[in-house]
């Protein structure tokens, strides 16, 4: 904050020009008179400059002009599934509200996601229909919009409920064959409906020229883990899928209806499941983003935004996070309006913004990096000569704080400059018998067993005086207790 001359100590007064700032001693610096980038104020430019989209599901009667504002990727919300748009073989009809939700969004510059092709839910006349069937309508779909559409949801909520692991066995995964009955049905001779649609699926893309990307998409599996610290066995399972198919698979969504169900909440080793699936290749998005109020004891205000920003924060926080969409725009149009879930109150194009959308701005703004600081300006005065603490030691620290369930662990460590900058830092751990890192973020790790050390990242090396930074690993077997150590570079 800027002084007015009356709250300066009274001395000789020099004209310096704007740039130059006086410090003690009677030494001048120049410092920039670039003015700092302002902050943006739509969620769509935003995220823009984060390296993400941020999304919205809509029908054709809700394309206000809050849409094309606020939002650079738009998925039909029911006007591409089976039900709606395929006939019995395969065939399309009733493309016009799909067709004029594509065609908003090319008007507005925004990407399109398919939604959705193979569904136990929602099938209309495909249900029931052999593999053949389906993949006529997965080459018919893919075909219509070519690369209008930017991502296409190929295969939607694969697994059981209730935290099982389990496929779901309704059709169309009733068409699944475990040949060897080995208990999986990823090998050559089995017969699984996940396989052969995204086969047929990169058959059209890659026969057409197409830079669609398939995803597979699911609910329940955003963490590691489920409210008690069990682990989360829906996401095992669909990791185990993506990384059986990764030749096949193009992304990973979650779905992120956030709700107080115990497989359903907002873990905090939310980004490093995100983590694990980027580590596959993939690209992950957040794709029907609402967080009911429950989780914030019906505050729809500060609670409900601060889980909004920890969600948001989790994607940033992984390069391959590469969007987020809210399942709807305002709360009284979402389909679980009575859980308040969404960024805006209000309807009919008439919206008010909540907290909430406050917050996931300010997230998005602050970008990849985690958060938006000023450089501080040099005092104008000298420093009084009264006594004062001693300062904090040059060099860094590390603190770690662990999430740990039977068989595995999720450490979260914060790295902190002491009294001068540093340019880089690496931080040692030393790993209990059996302990093993899986995989690691915001960081290089040296060793995944014993002695191990994790080099900061090429954008999270320099620290100022006293600022902090965030890296994690997740593991294996019992972490025990971690005593870091912090070298700075």
């Amino acid at each position: 904050m800027s002084r007015s001359p009356d709250q300066r100590r009274k001395r000789t007064r020099i004209a310096w020009p704007a740039a130059v700032l006086l410090l003690a001693g009677g030494a001048a610096i120049v410092q920039s008179t670039t003015p700092a980038a302002a902050a943006e104020t739509t969620l769509r430019a935003a995220a823009a400059k984060a390296g993400l989209f941020f999304g919205v599901a809509a029908s054709p009667g809700r394309l206000s002009s809050i849409v094309g504002q606020e939002f650079n990727q738009l998925t039909p919300e029911n006007d591409m599934k089976p039900s709606t748009i395929a006939t019995s073989s395969g065939g399309l009809q009733n493309t016009g509200n799909a067709d004029t939700l594509v065609n908003h969004a090319q008007t507005n510059s925004m990407l399109v996601r398919g939604h959705t092709m193979v569904w136990h839910s929602q099938a209309g006349a495909l249900q029931g229909a052999s593999q053949a069937t389906l993949n006529t309508f997965i080459g018919n779909a893919l075909t219509r919009w070519g690369n209008k559409v930017a991502y296409w949801d190929v295969v939607n909520e694969a697994l059981d409920d209730n935290n099982t692991g389990n496929r779901r066995t309704q059709w169309p995964h009733s068409l699944n064959r475990d040949a060897n009955g080995d208990g999986d049905l990823f090998d050559a001779t089995d017969t699984d409906v996940i396989r052969d649609s995204f086969t047929r699926a990169k058959q059209v893309v890659q026969a057409n020229g197409l830079t669609t990307k398939l995803c597979i998409n699911d609910y329940d599996v955003e963490g590691l883990t489920v409210r008690g610290g069990t682990a989360n066995r829906k996401a095992n399972a669909l990791y185990d899928i993506v990384r059986n198919y990764r030749q096949l698979i193009d992304c990973v969504g979650f779905q992120a209806h956030f709700n107080d169900n115990p497989n359903s909440i907002i873990s905090d080793d939310l980004q490093a499941n995100i983590q694990r699936f980027a580590d596959l290749g993939v690209e992950v998005h957040l794709t029907e983003l609402d967080i009911d109020d429950d989780l914030s004891n019906n505050d729809i205000g500060q609670g409900q935004a601060d889980n909004y920003r920890k969600v948001v924060r989790a994607c940033l926080n992984v390069a391959k996070c590469t969007g987020i969409t809210v399942w709807g725009i305002a709360d009284s149009e979402s389909w679980r309006a009575s859980e308040r879930g969404l960024l805006f109150t209000g309807s009919s194009g008439n919206y008010q913004k909540k907290a909430a959308y406050t917050a996931v701005l300010d997230e998005l703004n602050k970008g990849r990096g985690g958060s938006s600081s000023t450089p501080p300006v040099p005092p104008s005065d000298p420093p009084s000569s009264s006594p004062s603490s001693p300062p904090a030691p040059a060099g860094c620290t590390a603190t770690v704080s662990l999430n740990s369930w039977t068989g595995g662990f999720v450490a979260t460590v914060t790295v902190t400059a002491g009294s001068a900058p540093v340019n880089g830092w690496s931080v040692g751990v030393t790993l209990p018998s059996g302990a093993t890192v899986s995989n690691s973020w915001n960081s290089s790790a040296t060793g995944t067993s014993g002695a191990v050390r994790f080099a900061n990242a090429s954008y999270n090396g320099r620290l100022g005086a006293g600022q902090s930074t965030e890296f994690g690993f997740q593991g294996t077997g019992s972490a025990g207790s971690l005593t870091p150590t912090c070298t700075a570079t």
